[in-house]
């Protein structure tokens, strides 16, 4: 992460450089980007609430309290099958992929090593869970990306990830039904989800966060009133049903949750709103990027050699390598959410098409597709949590299905068109 912000800070000062040397005064450059960073405030200001929620869900139980009741579900022949749908569930629940990755992931993997079920393939399952969440979420900072630079409505955006996300879904369903009878778990460990029932009162309550992200959404609340409830419901928990005092949960909003039971640090500290300062630089100086591009104009001639190679492949196989390439360069899926509404909105609304349909187009694109770059800190960071290789990927169907789906159905329209 260090190093991609170096990068970042590094492209920034040379992109001052060449507006101060094509004639633009420093003071006027730097005004440039602080257009393009003003932009990102809102989206910033509901990125640190996603982190006090993540920390403040580690401290009242409610991540431990799915698992622990999802693992009651688990029959030997339904272990990946449960795993894929907690994760996906956790995922989409709290927005973050490496947020579930390192809680509910690292127990699966615990149960897959103990039960004789293959570490490669269960990662795979987690892997294709915590991106659905990554993708679909209202609460995903991916999600509020898109949604800020394509102007388009958040909710509108989920609603068309579930429908062109559907068929994904329902292949990691039918792909993971047959992995799970074919490698069924032989036995369940108990001693981490006894570890869970002795530091954490198991209570319906602590589904109470979980509630409200889940019903707020579908009755169009605003995401940032949404993720208030979550997190204020989520102190409520911690004080009057785990017991913890207020100034820990504070903290825990604040610096993450850190749990005093040592079995369970490796697995449930991290989140809050310290756990945001990475993304929210990264999308800052990213869109300080764009104000200084669209205030010098150098992007026009970028754009217009874009459009050129939409026409001969195409507008979604061109975003699918221009992903490709930032992945490979900046090694996140931030920096190619925002080169890909930067370099092709032109081409989109030259052709006639909405800003809706340009919205899901990255979504489709540009949140899984990154994961397929070995170096990317979109893979790279959850294996390591997971402690399994490069080949798990294989199994995490859901990462290329979805830009796969896509982009033959993009081809099957195009086709039909002519």
């Amino acid at each position: 992460m260090k190093y991609i912000i170096g990068m970042l800070v590094l492209g920034y000062i040379a992109f001052t450089a060449a507006g101060v040397k094509t004639g633009h005064p420093l003071a006027e450059v730097v005004r440039m980007s602080g257009r393009g960073v003003k932009r990102t405030l809102p989206l910033i200001a509901i990125l640190l609430l996603i982190g006090m929620m993540t920390g403040l869900w580690r401290d009242c139980g409610t991540i431990v309290t799915f698992v622990y009741y999802g693992v009651q579900f688990i029959r030997p022949q339904l272990f990946l099958l449960v795993t894929f749908l907690l994760t996906c569930l956790l995922s989409y629940a709290l927005g973050t992929s490496f947020g579930v990755a390192g809680t509910a992931g690292v127990i699966f993997m615990v149960l897959a090593r103990s039960g004789g079920v293959d570490p490669v393939i269960t990662a795979g399952v987690i892997l294709s869970g915590i991106y659905f969440g990554d993708r679909s979420s209202p609460a995903s900072s991916t999600a509020l990306t898109v949604a800020q630079i394509t102007d388009t409505d958040l909710y509108t955006n989920v609603r068309n990830m579930f429908r062109t996300g559907s068929l994904p879904w329902l292949l990691c369903l039918a792909v993971y039904g047959y992995l799970s009878v074919r490698h069924p778990i032989h036995q369940i460990d108990a001693s981490v989800l006894d570890a869970f029932s002795s530091h954490f009162s198991m209570s319906m309550w602590c589904f109470l966060p979980a509630v409200f992200l889940l019903v707020m959404p579908l009755l169009k609340v605003p995401i940032q009133w949404t993720l208030c409830a979550g997190i204020v419901s989520a102190g409520l928990v911690a004080v009057f049903v785990q017991g913890h005092d207020v100034l820990s949960v504070v903290l825990s909003s604040l610096r993450g949750y850190v749990p005093e039971a040592e079995s369970l640090k490796d697995i449930l500290s991290g989140g809050g709103m310290s756990s945001m300062a990475t993304t929210v630089i990264i999308i800052a100086i990213a869109c300080s990027y764009t104000g200084i591009m669209d205030g010098t104009g150098w992007i026009v001639p970028i754009q217009n050699r874009i459009d050129r190679l939409a026409v001969r492949i195409g507008l979604f196989p061109s975003m699918l390598l221009i992903t490709l390439c930032s992945a490979a360069i900046f090694c996140n899926q931030i920096i190619g959410i925002m080169m890909s509404h930067d370099l092709l909105a032109k081409s989109y609304e030259l052709r006639g098409r909405n800003p809706e349909e340009l919205a899901i187009d990255i979504e489709n694109c540009a949140i899984t597709l990154p994961a397929l770059v070995p170096w990317c800190i979109l893979i790279t960071v959850p294996l390591a949590i997971l402690g399994v290789g490069h080949l798990a990927v294989l199994y995490g169907v859901y990462i290329y299905a979805v830009p796969l789906i896509t982009l033959i159905g993009k081809g099957l329209k195009r086709k039909e068109s002519k």
